[in-house]
């Protein structure tokens, strides 16, 4: 998770108390997390061992509108439907577009928010200032093992450069 890579999952936490994560989630995050020794991974296993992440196996083997996805995304899809999930949390552009149509095939009702729409809710929820959102923004923007586009990150920063000028209003 990208937030747990900038030292942000209490922004995470703060919108969403809970949150379930397939086995398949579990362990690209954990067990590969640890065996390759990431920081972020231990910070996730605390938030697993206190209960704020918790696994659950989806029962479906396959998404309604299958797609060429990593099994995490693949059953993350399943998850969201199965539990009628009203948030699926999820950065990768294939798997948003494989979710949107599984959603679709499958009637839920479900909305797809990635790293970067949770900072701007928390944001526009509260939960953040404006100047921290931005440096969140920013972190994520200067990582190297972070794949979110720039371009989707000048947008952020555009819409809370946008919403800190209303702010002053």
């Amino acid at each position: 998770m990208a937030l747990a890579k900038i030292g942000a999952l209490d922004v995470l936490f703060r919108l969403f108390p809970k949150i379930l994560t397939p086995p398949a989630v579990h362990h690209e995050l954990i067990t590969e997390g640890l065996r390759l020794a990431a920081p972020d991974a231990a910070l996730l296993q605390d938030r697993y061992e206190a209960g704020e992440l918790v696994v659950v196996a989806p029962r479906d083997a396959s998404p309604p509108a299958p797609a060429r996805l990593g099994p995490g995304e693949e059953e993350s899809i399943l998850l969201a439907i199965e539990i009628e999930a009203i948030w699926l949390l999820i950065d990768d552009l294939e798997a948003r577009r494989a979710a949107l149509s599984s959603f679709v095939a499958a009637g839920s009702k479900a909305q797809i928010k990635g790293t970067l729409g949770v900072i701007l809710a928390a944001r526009e929820g509260g939960a953040l200032t404006t100047e921290v959102a931005i440096q969140l923004v920013e972190a994520l923007r200067n990582r190297p093992d972070i794949w979110i586009s720039a371009d989707l990150c000048d947008r952020a920063l555009a819409l809370l450069e946008l919403g800190n000028s209303h702010l002053h209003d």
